[in-house]
């Protein structure tokens, strides 16, 4: 009988070519359409990309331009022409290519200089020169135009800025002048970069709907094209079936009566033929299992199929016997091991053109196997799996099994180790008896607790070393209780234990200079201040304050002023006993306590200090610095009664030392100690009292945004004071706060805060300001939270403007909050109580954080700016961030850092998983007013530039 295939596949690959002719033909065109579109569509993204540049390059030059007509610092004004270069580039791009004999090379080098990427400049200059002039393009380009003249502007009034600042002075009105100017520059740009962005988002749109509608006539064409093609697939389908059918009839005939299952594959045709024992065997009837291989397929194992499959191609290829086995699933989903043997027919050329096999029913035997095979591996993979150092012993304490994390914590292969004792292959020691190895094995053996408990562990490597250890030990008896073996899981916890070790050392170490820090030096001070009266005497303290730091970190940068403190430290620390304390403060400022000195040998100790301090010259990039050291001395601590008092009265006698001309010691006397006081502070109490009277105090606010949470479009700010001067001048609240501190108005300052961000939020609402989608962070002082009637005050201004207690986050340092933590805890909760958030500010700046947080149910965590604007070159900061954020988490709070300066930093931030962050790479200080709750919350970084000074800045805590 002749085969009928070569005929059927000849006229379906003929039908195939007539079909998929024109189907090409139409794809063609669809890709080229797609091609063209996409090449204009790169070019307008390009376009939007070149717009973001041109407009952070225009308000960074801004910006910079502002700060050199404010400071006069030169560079600033050379990071304003730099940043021109940006728009000034493209600028140049586009003249090049308006010219009637364009320049390619200018183009491209003039959108490189405008910071475009190379790969994307080719289809820019193709989109301008054959696209300026259609809709929306073309409006965009009249936006660019514009933009230009303005950069034009600015960079002439930049010229003039600097060429009046080199002239020595501003004439009279000259800087208000250029500041108005520069103002109507800045306000000109916005409506043409939202215009330049709004056209090329319509050529865009436009750009999408044409190709939308070339897409879908093709896209009809394509689905006629089919649908004559599937007509004659489905007709050749329906005649390989009837084929099919046929062929399996004589095969069921052949083998009727056979106790296994045969197979008979047609390989050409595709077509298999299954006995009756097979479907019977797989619960199958005939019609489920239809004659098709992927049928058969389906049902076979995922994990065997690659298997199976790959043996039948070994077979017909390369004449591997075929003999495999592999699991199957019956009708009712149970699997079935089957073993298969087949063997292959060949025409006159070699080629396999058949393929017949039998089937066998192995799942007794493979059951039997593997239920042996898991019961051998099970213990030893879960061992091998475990990320701990695990070792096994036999009755007798000797090693007859480790993992590899064993193997490479001793430095030593199983095999080597294997039957020796665990002591001798793996000695352990702990803090007490380091002399000699503590056996870990024998007591349990024996049912006896280990002699080890509470004790710190540690291993001697093979390969030399130690590292600290965790030790668990667990005993293994057989079904009649008898001990046949134990288990020792090892643990190394060296990093944890370092880790730990450098937490405690930085919460008591100053990090440039390794000195002990203020909360240090003031613990072991405090310390001798409770010591009885016969033991307080003869012990002296010096406040130091560098006089010349400023003026190095002027000249030489922030970079040598810490090389002047590390280096004036050193010297300081030379020149002093063992016994006595020298710690670094904070900025500029040091502390020494003299222990079991005499007045009149402090008095030289602190001259011998003074005049090496003055005799040194520091040299910096081949400059030198004088050097000076004003000093206030306390000779007999013992007559203050508190910390506080005395901290204060070595602050004022250096104080004195600096106000009667610097490079002196001042030592403190009874007589002249109001003086000393009051001289420095009386004052800023007038001012801060007439402030308040004139209503002369201003709100900043702040943003902080999500770095690591979904942001549901909620708007976060912090509130920042200021006082205004009588000329009008901002000053910031590091300059009065201190003073308001220590007399006792922070109080009034707090209720003047309270009192007008309550009534500028109410402002805000009657101007259509959600306030449930804003949370108003609101800084408090110690003083205030432990004054009874300040919450009063609080009740009455909401009761007044209405304001929801959800929008109000309270803000709280640590210090005030342990200041008086009953107090404080009663505060928090009565305001929480009515909705009101709180957040712990400067948060993991001390470790005594971690202690009182327990007690503090509060919402947010500041993480201390200390740690984060390092974080990225430190590995301690970055730890330390980690482990707040860590810990917050845990206890159920968000996490807020601060001093966040750049994108590094704040994507650092979000991978951790910090929930918000706030500085200025975020977004500097303004005004705060109703209008500024109505800017669109925005958490893209927008200020990418350093804090220069953050005192500036800080908030009222």
């Amino acid at each position: 009988m002749n085969n009928p295939l070569p005929s059927i596949v000849a006229s379906f690959r003929s039908g195939l070519l007539r079909i998929f002719a024109p189907v090409i033909a139409v794809v063609l065109l669809l890709v080229l359409l797609a091609a063209m579109s996409l090449d204009v569509l790169s070019a307008l993204r390009a376009f939007v990309s070149s717009e973001s540049l041109w407009s952070k390059a225009e308000n960074s030059a801004v910006a910079e331009l502002r700060r050199y007509l404010t400071y006069g610092n030169e560079p600033n004004y050379q990071r304003f022409l730099t940043r021109l270069e940006v728009p000034l580039g493209a600028r140049t791009a586009r003249l090049a290519i308006d010219r009637n004999d364009p320049n390619p090379q200018v183009a491209v080098d003039g959108f490189l200089a405008g910071g475009n990427h190379r790969d994307d400049i080719d289809s820019m200059i193709r989109l301008y020169r054959h696209f300026k002039h259609a809709p929306h393009v073309g409006r965009a380009v009249s936006y660019w135009v514009e933009g230009d003249a303005l950069i034009a502007q600015v960079g002439a009034l930049g010229t003039k800025i600097h060429a009046a600042r080199q002239a020595g002075r501003f004439e009279p009105g000259q800087q208000e002048t250029f500041s108005a100017e520069l103002d109507r520059l800045e306000s000109a740009f916005g409506p043409i970069e939202d215009g330049f962005s709004a056209a090329l988002g319509n050529a865009s749109r436009l750009t999408l709907q044409l190709l939308s509608f070339a897409i879908f006539l093709v896209a009809l064409a394509l689905l006629y094209l089919l649908h004559i093609f599937f007509r004659r697939l489905l007709r050749q389908s329906e005649q390989s079936r009837a084929e099919l059918a046929l062929s399996e009839e004589r095969l069921r005939l052949g083998f009727k009566g056979t106790k296994c299952g045969l197979w008979d594959w047609d390989i050409a045709t595709d077509l298999v033929f299954y006995s009756p024992w097979i479907y019977n065997l797989l619960e199958y009837k005939s019609s489920i299992l239809s004659p098709l291989d992927d049928n058969f397929i389906d049902t076979v194992h995922p994990d065997d199929r690659a298997a199976v499959l790959a043996a039948g191609s070994a077979h017909i290829i390369n004449r591997v016997p075929y003999d495999v086995e592999f699991r199957v699933r019956t009708a009712s989903g149970n699997y079935l091991w089957l073993r298969s043997r087949a063997e292959a027919l060949r025409n006159a050329d070699g080629k396999a053109v058949r393929m017949v096999g039998s089937i066998f029913d192995i799942s007794e035997l493979k059951q039997a196997g593997h239920q042996a095979y898991m019961e051998r591996e099970l213990a030893q993979i879960t061992l091998a799996a475990i990320a701990d150092a695990v070792i096994r012993t036999d009755p007798e304490g000797c090693i007859d099994y480790c993992n590899a994390i064993a193997e490479a914590l001793l430095g030593r292969s199983f095999e080597s180790i294997r039957g020796q004792p665990l002591w001798a292959a793996c000695p352990i020691f702990d803090d007490v008896t380091l002399s000699s190895a503590v056996d870990v094995v024998t007591p349990m053996l024996s049912g006896q607790a280990p002699a080890y408990n509470n004790a710190n562990l540690y291993l001697a490597r093979h390969t030399g070393g130690v590292s600290a250890m965790d030790v668990s030990v667990a005993s293994v008896r057989d079904q009649a209780g008898y001990f046949f073996g134990a288990v020792v899981v090892l643990h190394d916890v060296s990093a944890e234990r370092e880790h730990a070790a450098q937490l405690s050392h930085q919460a008591r170490h100053d990090e440039l200079t390794g000195l002990v820090n203020r909360r240090e030096f003031e613990r072991q001070l405090a310390a001798l201040l409770v010591l009885p009266a016969s033991e307080r005497v003869n012990h002296a303290i010096m406040y130091l304050d560098l006089d010349q730091l400023k003026i190095v970190n002027d000249s030489g940068g922030h970079a040598a002023g810490d090389q002047l403190i590390r280096q004036l430290s050193a010297l300081l620390k030379q020149r002093l006993r063992e016994r006595d304390l020298l710690a670094r403060l904070g900025g500029d400022e040091f502390g020494i306590i003299l222990k079991h000195c005499q007045p009149e040998d402090a008095v030289e100790v602190a001259e011998s200090l003074r005049k090496i301090i003055f005799d040194t010259r520091f040299i910096w990039e081949g400059k030198s610095y004088p050097t000076g050291l004003s000093i206030g001395l306390i000779t007999e601590i013992d007559q203050f009664a508190s910390l506080g008092e005395l901290m204060k009265v070595a602050d004022a006698a250096c104080f004195m030392a600096k106000e009667k001309g610097r490079n002196r010691v001042q030592c403190y006397h009874a007589d002249n100690h109001e003086l000393s006081l009051r001289h420095r502070e009386i004052e800023w109490v007038a001012r801060i009292g007439e402030a308040l009277d004139q209503d002369r105090f201003r709100l900043y606010s702040q943003r902080i945004v999500p770095a690591a949470i979904a942001d549901q479009g909620d708007q976060h700010l912090e509130l920042l004071l200021r006082m205004v001067d009588a000329d009008g001048r901002l000053i910031p609240p590091m300059s009065f706060i201190p003073a308001a501190e220590r007399y006792n108005l922070m109080p009034k300052i707090d209720r003047w805060v309270i009192a007008a961000a309550f009534r500028k939020l109410a402002e805000a609402r009657a101007g259509g300001v959600a306030l449930e989608m804003v949370t108003c962070a609101i800084n408090l002082s110690g003083t205030s939270i432990g004054d009874e009637a300040f919450l009063a005050h609080i009740m009455e201004q909401q009761r007044l403007y209405a304001i929801p207690f959800s929008s109000i986050c309270f803000e709280i340092t640590e210090t005030a909050a342990i200041a008086n933590l009953p107090k404080a805890v009663a505060f928090i909760a009565e305001l929480r109580a009515v909705g009101c958030l709180f957040s712990l500010d400067d948060f993991g700046a001390g470790m005594a954080s971690f202690g009182y947080l327990k007690h503090l149910p509060v919402d947010f965590l500041k993480i201390d700016g200390s740690f984060v604007k390092d974080m990225l070159t430190d590995p301690i900061d970055f730890a330390m961030v980690e482990a707040i954020n860590q810990i917050g988490h845990v206890m159920g709070k968000k996490t807020i850092a601060e001093f966040v300066e750049n994108d590094a930093v704040f994507q650092a931030l979000k991978r951790i998983g910090v929930d918000y962050a706030q500085g200025y790479g975020i977004g500097v200080p303004r005004p705060f007013t109703p209008a500024s709750l109505q800017i669109p919350h925005d958490p893209v970084l927008r200020h990418q530039r350093p804090l220069t000074d953050r005192q500036t800045d800080l908030s009222l805590s």
